[in-house]
């Protein structure tokens, strides 16, 4: 018989929804805290508004301080006048406390039956099994999974860690990775449970654990070696194997003994063909990559069919509220910093973090992490801690990566975002030969592709999209944390400056203002010499790397679209604008390197011209230049007057941009002949644009596009606002026509939680 004491107030709730919505044969859902807060969060209502069910967990404030409580929710229950009304609690009820409770809301509560205490939600879960396994922490907290190994003849350590897991089981939120790890097990006997550190694979291997005692395994933890498993193997007797870290928690140098990895091989060989035992592991996924990478015999087993990656798209939003839920509601901490904390706003900015992290909610929801932090100071405490990831990545950094694998990611931070396979590949070369020169490390053979492999599924993610492979980090707080020990690492900060190849690493590392727009700048620039700066600037603005547009789907997953590249031209505008920032010095340095660069590309037609004007307007405000800016311009104006025909929209543009910044350097004669072609063919011009737009914004851009060209060239192209507003009434057509066809486009078969649901969800908090 359960006592429900392991579950929140929200987990209740939901096991009383389900229990009533099979017993009373209607669908329940969760009330919305209304305007004046006076209605009970954890009120339920049927879809027709007939009934209302009350859910009063009390589970340790017993009858007196149920009643008291119902007492005070008479008034409210009156002005609601539901046709019923029921009462569901965890609090043990005898025939007299039903008889008061139900006198209390006469005539709402038709009998006694409507009063539901703890030994009718128990009758319930007999009646109903199937719901009873639905709710996992019910049985892996109950009583009996110990009872059925403390009189068996197990391993007095495991039945210790057994323990210690089911204490803090009442914690655990179910989530996707579960189902996922079950199938695993049905499949192949075993699962390896894998992911970035924090994010909960043992705690998911535990309750897989707790899972396997239920149904009868006898539970074996090993500890130090896979020989523990074979001297604890017993034929014939249904066995769970759990194995945590297996490959060590400082990386696999230190962990694997002469031919273990055989025998883990052997291990894992006897459970696939014996039907009575079942292994579980975890390890972090970089280690095992690296131990594969390393051992032969690791390499050429197939895990990844059995392997079960946790990632922080596991967890939906209602899984993220319901973790901070649980830890807070089950702490030791005072009431008033709990209070502090379910407040709307640091509420919701914890669940929607960046760097939110299983592991960070249970640090910070310990009594000894804010036992010196006044109440009122908890939330900005929290939060600052989910702001600086360090904590969480900085040991597996230091301790657990190989060398080659830190410059990777050392060289991916100086990337914008996601980066082509092959761009990563060339900058990731010149760093190590710039660390070869600086340290005189001894290089080897296929470093690229081994740090690649030991890195994926933990610190970073490969996207596929046919022959496209775009790399990224796995978690922002990669980023955020790799930030900041550069900023801390001067030598390395440096190394990365002489080796950039491409310029979106020099705009990754050389921004000296963040926009709204942008992370935090880390200035690595700062104390460098200025030729340092101005070497890379020049060394790579005609360089530019693939960018990759990547969509989240709404599983979580996420596909390539397309690639997006920079113009040198607008890497040039880019730099110039950067430099104006500097002192004038180094600025007039950087400018002049790069405009003669442009001036060269402009001689050799090899310039993008509708970004001409952009650079002309940045290097204005920079002193020194402006001979060669006037040297620009008169180039700019050869390639203009030697385009033999108008007939594209980004020419007569671009042209136009041009003028606009430089007046009275186009001539005369330019412009007409100019305008007459565009009049002439503004149709064939249009085109394109025109029956390609997606939307009414792109519409609207182009109307102002035509405007400013009948400025500049003084001509007429009222048919063009024709068609475009002819094309407006196509698109608003075609978006009425598929309106319902677009309503079920990758939507999750369940909503995730909206802002009103989390707050509903603390909304019993302190029952």
């Amino acid at each position: 018989m359960y006592d429900f004491k392991t579950l929140s107030p929200y987990d209740f709730e939901i096991l009383v929804r389900d229990l009533l919505q099979q017993k009373l044969n209607v669908i329940l859902e969760s009330f919305k805290p209304g305007k004046d807060e006076g209605v009970d969060l954890r009120h339920a209502t049927a879809q027709d508004g007939s009934l209302i069910v009350q859910c009063k967990h009390y589970a340790n404030t017993g009858y007196r301080g149920l009643l008291a409580t119902l007492k005070k929710e008479r008034t409210k229950v009156q002005d609601l006048a539901p046709k019923r009304y029921c009462v569901a609690t965890s609090v043990p009820l005898s025939p007299s406390n039903k008889r008061e409770i139900g006198d209390l809301f006469k005539p709402f509560c038709r009998s006694d039956s409507d009063i539901f205490g703890q030994e009718d939600l128990n009758n319930f879960l007999g009646l109903y099994p199937d719901i009873e396994r639905q709710h996992y922490k019910l049985w892996l907290t109950s009583s009996s999974v110990l009872e059925r190994i403390t009189h068996s003849d197990v391993y007095n350590q495991t039945l210790a860690i057994v323990e210690d897991i089911q204490q803090k089981a009442h914690l655990y939120v179910q989530n996707e990775s579960f189902s996922d790890a079950i199938r695993i097990i049905q499949d192949h006997k075993y699962c390896i449970i894998s992911g970035i550190p924090g994010i909960g694979k043992s705690f998911l291997a535990e309750m897989m654990l707790l899972e396997h005692i239920r149904l009868g395994y006898e539970p074996v933890v090993v500890r130090s070696h896979i020989s523990e498993a074979f001297k604890l193997l017993k034929t014939g007797k249904n066995q769970v194997f759990y194995y945590d870290d297996f490959l060590g928690q400082t990386g696999w140098e230190d962990k694997l003994d002469k031919n273990e990895e055989q025998t883990i091989l052997d291990f894992i060989s006897y459970v696939r063909r014996h039907q009575h035992a079942t292994f579980i592991l975890t390890t972090r996924e970089y280690i095992l990559q690296q131990a594969r990478n390393v051992y032969e015999k690791l390499q050429a087993a197939d895990f990844d069919h059995a392997k079960c990656i946790i990632n922080l798209d596991s967890y939906t939003r209602r899984n993220r509220a319901h973790i901070l839920l649980n830890h807070l509601y089950f702490s030791e901490l005072p009431i008033d910093h709990r209070r502090a904390l379910i407040r709307k706003d640091p509420l919701l900015k914890i669940i929607d973090h960046n760097n939110y992290s299983p592991r960070i909610i249970e640090w910070m929801s310990a009594i000894n992490k804010v036992r010196d932090c006044p109440a009122a100071e908890y939330p900005t405490l929290f939060l600052s801690t989910l702001d600086n990831p360090t904590v969480l990545w900085l040991q597996a950094y230091r301790n657990h990566l190989t060398p080659v694998a830190r410059s990777m990611l050392l060289v991916l931070f100086s990337f914008h975002g996601g980066v082509d396979l092959n761009d990563l590949r060339e900058a990731f070369e010149a760093f190590r030969i710039q660390e070869v020169i600086a340290y005189g490390v001894a290089r080897s053979a296929n470093e690229f592709d081994v740090a690649l492999e030991e890195l994926e599924g933990t610190f970073v993610r490969c996207e596929r999209n046919g022959d496209v492979i775009v790399v990224s980090f796995h978690n922002p707080s990669i980023r955020d944390f790799l930030g900041k020990h550069l900023a801390s690492n001067v030598d390395q900060a440096d190394i990365l400056c002489e080796s950039l190849v491409f310029y979106d690493q020099f705009r990754g590392v050389f921004s000296p203002q963040a926009t709204r727009h942008q992370r935090d700048p880390i200035h690595l620039g700062e104390g460098a010499a200025d030729e340092t700066v101005a070497t890379a600037a020049i060394r790579t603005v005609s360089r530019t790397a693939k960018r990759h547009v990547l969509r989240t789907k709404a599983d979580g997953s996420t596909i390539v679209l397309n690639i997006v590249t920079t113009t040198c031209e607008q890497n040039v505008a880019h730099a110039l604008r950067m430099a104006s920032e500097m002192p004038s010095p180094q600025a007039t340095m950087i400018a002049l390197g790069i405009l003669q660069q442009q001036e060269r590309r402009l001689v050799e037609s090899k310039a993008n011209m509708g970004d001409i004007a952009a650079v002309i307007t940045a290097a204005e405000s920079i002193a020194g230049v402006s001979s060669s800016v006037k040297s620009i311009v008169g180039a700019a104006c050869t390639v203009f007057e030697n385009i033999d025909v108008y007939d594209e929209l980004e020419q007569f543009i671009a042209l136009e941009k041009f003028i606009d910044v430089t007046s009275d350097t186009i001539s005369t004669e330019l412009i007409e002949r100019v305008g007459s072609d565009l009049e002439k063919h503004a149709d064939e011009v249009f085109d394109w644009d025109i029956t390609q737009a997606d939307d009414e914004y792109e519409l609207d851009e182009l109307t102002e596009t035509v405007k400013s060209l009948e400025h500049t060239f003084h001509v007429n192209l009222s048919n063009i606002y024709d068609r475009i507003d002819d094309q407006k009434e196509e698109l608003k057509a075609h978006c009425d026509e598929l309106h319902d066809d677009w309503r079920d486009i990758d939507r999750p078969e369940t909503p995730d939680a909206d802002d009103m649901e989390i707050i509903a969800m603390f909304g019993s908090m302190f029952e």
